[in-house]
């Protein structure tokens, strides 16, 4: 079950082939209202780094329950990605698993081939759906590699919570190619 109504987004915008900054700013705003409504409270900030537009909620400087977390990204896939700083994502901080559950990364919402760098892109990721070891993995991989083969292409992250941690329950990938459509999936993030 999709949460976004990309249908609808991307109808509002107009017939395929529409440009794909607006279809990226325009998923960014409606994965922010979504937020908005289901969190109530949100300290909400926009922002880019390293051409990927980011929606931040920045609760705990406002004393929300929540923790501080990513809600979504957008970036298209750029000519040439950077070489990956392994030591950097390495030694980024994870905090334990909620549950004590080993089998997570830290994943980027924005995959490395299409431009992700890290901080606000890097949470925390099931494993086998990080890997493509799964058959969820599988899927979710492909449509990384589908955004990465193409320069320009959209790609669009979106991580849905269930609890007051940053931890996603869930993640809705859209991918938007040459053909000018939204290919849009939906992944379990939470191994068990």
């Amino acid at each position: 079950m999709l949460l976004l109504d990309y249908d609808a987004a991307a109808g509002a915008i107009g017939d395929p082939g529409h440009d794909p900054t607006s279809v990226g700013a325009l998923l960014l705003r409606a994965a922010g209202d979504r937020y908005a409504q289901l969190v109530g409270g949100a300290g909400m900030c926009e922002f880019e780094e390293s051409g990927a537009h980011f929606l931040f909620d920045l609760a705990s400087p406002i004393g929300l329950p929540q923790e501080d977390r990513t809600v979504a990204a957008w970036a298209l896939t750029p000519t040439v990605s950077r070489r990956r700083d392994a030591a950097y994502q390495r030694g980024y901080p994870m905090p334990p698993a909620p549950d004590g559950q080993p089998g997570v990364d830290r994943g980027h919402l924005i995959p490395h081939l299409s431009g992700g760098q890290f901080g606000p892109n890097i949470f925390r990721q099931d494993r086998a759906l990080n890997r493509g070891w799964s058959v969820d993995g599988k899927r979710y991989r492909a449509l990384e590699r589908r955004a990465a083969e193409v320069p320009g292409t959209l790609f669009f992250g979106h991580l849905v919570y269930d609890d007051e941690t940053a931890y996603p329950a869930r993640i809705e990938i859209a991918v938007m190619v040459g053909d000018g459509m939204l290919h849009v999936d939906t992944f379990a993030n939470r191994p068990g």
